[in-house]
């Protein structure tokens, strides 16, 4: 799927402001893409017809009101277009398996990371959901001549986000130069693109709505929830959500420098994935779980620096969040800032972030064990077992690697996507999924079975909060802060 010719409007900033000056938030007619510094922002027309299609697909995730709901209402006699249809076909669908398939669609749906210590692996398949997801994206450009006239649809409307997003990046500091400047990495490039129609929703991270893939990763910035018109209107949005995507982009190049950097604190993946997993991100590689950890924290370091007003909103987003490293990383971090003679780089600074990961205090809490199982998708409704960690207790009931997965805990197998890292975890209905699943029903041999592991309350370990003290270090809480669903006594 090759994605929409646009011209883009090559102004120096100063002209720009002129323009934006004379003309309120208005740029010239035909502008569809502009770059600041190190940044290339752009709309995409072609994306935004897919958008609406996605969105239409499943009435039932319409919200009450806003612009989606008024395309429902002029709509609601096209539902059964071939686009829509087609639209329909791969079942419950994220907005990263759309993005990812529209900017790389040869590209197989393929994870990687590090899932033990010293262990790197991959998996791919999902090859039929993946086809179906590029039938799609191929169907959806015949929808475009019933989007004439639909709000937000329109060029003014198009230029109108893309110059909300142009105040934000040139009102004060550079955002791109305060990331650069913060990592030491000056040669870093942006590329992003304004996915006015799509929404994360409960399907996708909410500020990681793709993996980016390449040299120059695309990065896509999906509207902000709190405006249903005008969604790019807020310069704290912007710079919150975006800045967050540029700092993923200086933790890659920290990790490829410095390999081994993720041999330390491998014992916390255990204790941050599945709070991790209630809001969209996986936890079976460590280094996408540290990742993301550590881009949160990088994120309101670089903003604490170079927008402080809204420091506060990375920082309580990513306690509420779940992400519980994120304060002992911040306090690395600021060794680093008070030290940058002696670390150009934040790659130079990596030996010490090993050390703080590994002085991470952790708490014994109560929970369900870990599944400890790894599926791979193959068709809408089946997955294969393609790991198990040797503490699984799906082994001691003989679930063997290679075993078709027809359903989990009663739901079906369908997650229109790559289980590994497990997509399924990302749906709303399955959040309980990584810390508390219990049941598989399999096939094997042209049968099929049950394979029921007990959840059983051992236990585990999580982060401790950096403001809270322990009365005791030997006790055992209750539960842990994860947990959903209380067990019988």
């Amino acid at each position: 799927m090759s994605n929409s010719r646009s011209s883009s409007c090559r102004l120096s900033p100063f002209a720009f402001c002129l323009l934006l000056a004379g003309c309120g938030t208005d740029l010239p007619p035909g502008t569809e893409s502009f770059t600041v510094g190190h940044t290339l922002v752009r709309t995409d027309s072609a994306l935004d017809v897919v958008g609406v299609v996605y969105r239409l697909a499943d009435t039932a995730t319409v919200p009450p009101r806003g612009a989606v709901r008024h395309w429902l209402t002029q709509l609601a006699l096209a539902l059964d277009d071939p686009a829509i249809q087609a639209a329909r076909a791969p079942g419950l669908m994220p907005v990263s398996l759309i993005l990812e398939t529209y900017v790389q669609p040869d590209r197989p749906d393929t994870a990687c990371g590090w899932i033990a210590p010293g262990e790197q692996r991959c998996f791919t398949g999902n090859h039929a959901v993946r086809r179906q997801v590029r039938d799609f994206l191929a169907a959806a450009p015949s929808f475009r001549p019933r989007t004439v006239g639909l709000e937000g649809l329109s060029p003014g409307e198009r230029r109108r986000d893309l110059a909300d997003v142009y105040v934000a990046l040139t009102k004060g500091k550079s955002l791109d130069s305060a990331v650069m400047a913060y990592s030491g990495y000056h040669d870093l490039q942006f590329d992003v693109t304004l996915a006015r129609t799509l929404t994360t929703g409960n399907t996708t991270a909410a500020l990681d709505p793709a993996r980016p893939f390449g040299p120059s990763p695309r990065i896509f910035l999906t509207p902000d929830h709190v405006y249903n018109i005008r969604s790019y209107r807020s310069p704290n949005y912007i710079w919150l959500a975006l800045s967050h995507q540029m700092v993923h982009e200086v933790v890659r190049r920290v990790f490829v420098q410095h390999p081994e950097l993720l041999r330390h604190g491998f014992p916390l993946r255990d204790a941050v994935a599945p709070e991790m997993n209630r809001i969209g991100y996986t936890g079976l590689f460590w280094d996408e779980a540290f990742g993301e950890q550590l881009a949160r924290a990088v994120t309101i370091r670089v903003l604490a620096l170079a927008s402080p007003s809204i420091t506060w909103a990375a920082r309580s987003d990513a306690l509420n969040a779940g992400m519980t490293l994120v304060p002992w990383l911040e306090d690395a971090l600021m060794r680093y800032e008070q030290a940058r003679e002696r670390y150009p780089t934040l790659g130079d600074f990596a030996d010490r972030l090993a050390l703080a990961l590994d002085s991470v205090p952790t708490d014994a809490c109560q929970a369900s064990e870990s599944p400890g199982v790894a599926l791979i998708g193959v068709a809408r409704h089946r997955a294969v077992v393609g790991w198990m960690a040797e503490g699984s207790p799906f082994r001691a009931r003989r679930l063997l690697i290679g075993d078709t997965v027809l359903a989990i805990d009663g739901d079906s197998a369908s997650a229109a996507g790559l289980l590994t890292p497990t997509r399924q975890v990302n749906l709303a209905w399955a959040r309980h999924l990584p810390f508390e699943l219990g049941m598989l029903d399999i096939r094997r041999a042209g049968h099929d079975y049950v394979v029921q592991a007990p959840i059983r309350y051992v236990p585990r370990q999580q982060v401790r909060i950096a403001s809270q003290a322990r009365r005791i270090a030997s006790d055992t809480l209750p539960i842990c802060r994860w947990v959903t669903r209380a067990r019988r006594r």
